[in-house]
């Protein structure tokens, strides 16, 4: 049977009887039923999304600097739930998010939704804002700051669920991936400020692009 609902339960193997042979019967109704998916609304499908993502970050948290991609988050809860979906995770992971940070403040773990980064430019992004009102913190509307503010809550998470810390204690770090984007932005800001000095004299060149000492 094919399930038309974009949100299904993949079968329970132990549902399924243990007689293989069966089981395994594509002649046997029985066996045809228990093997379908079943389909489920998206309300039941996030709720048990929702319920899983704690502890999937517990996981995250234990190495130091640990991280994981939303992509990655959203394969994970679907693979350990059993509940699947064909919408895209940016449809669905950020309301997923939202009730696992809630269910952090209400079971008084840091913010272990601070883990979550996404793929391309390593930022926790705006999913990250439910975690300032929830904690009664201000927006942070500058990505910087935000960022830095992110990298200090997943050290609380690391401390929080026993990472091995270096010697020293450790310290909060923006995402590789946004570090890369920071320094990347940081050289070619550089080198568009070194593009109006003359190579020769190294005054600045006016907007009429000609050297007044040099010509």
């Amino acid at each position: 049977m094919t399930v038309t609902s974009p949100h299904w339960r993949a079968p329970d193997p132990e549902a399924q009887g243990h007689d293989d042979q069966t089981a395994s019967d594509p002649m046997d109704p029985d066996a045809a039923v228990a093997a379908a998916p079943i389909a489920v609304d998206a309300a039941e499908a996030e709720a048990a999304w929702a319920a899983r993502a704690p502890e999937v970050l517990a996981e995250v948290a234990k190495s130091y600097q640990g991280l994981i991609t939303h992509t990655e988050l959203a394969n994970r809860l679907q693979a350990d739930t059993g509940v699947h979906t064909r919408s895209n995770p940016q449809t669905w992971l950020g309301r997923v998010l939202a009730v696992a940070a809630a269910d952090d403040v209400a079971h008084n773990r840091p913010p272990l939704t601070a883990l979550v980064v996404h793929r391309v430019n390593g930022t926790v992004g705006a999913p990250y804002a439910e975690v300032l009102r929830l904690t009664g913190q201000e927006p942070i509307e500058d990505e910087v700051a935000r960022e830095r503010h992110a990298a200090e809550a997943r050290m609380e998470c690391y401390r929080w669920a026993g990472a091995p810390l270096p010697a020293d204690g450790g310290h909060s770090a923006l995402s590789p991936r946004y570090d890369m984007v920071l320094t990347r932005g940081r050289r070619k800001a550089r080198q568009e400020a070194e593009a109006d000095v003359c190579p020769t004299c190294f005054m600045a060149i006016p907007p009429t692009g000609v050297c007044d000492n040099c010509g």
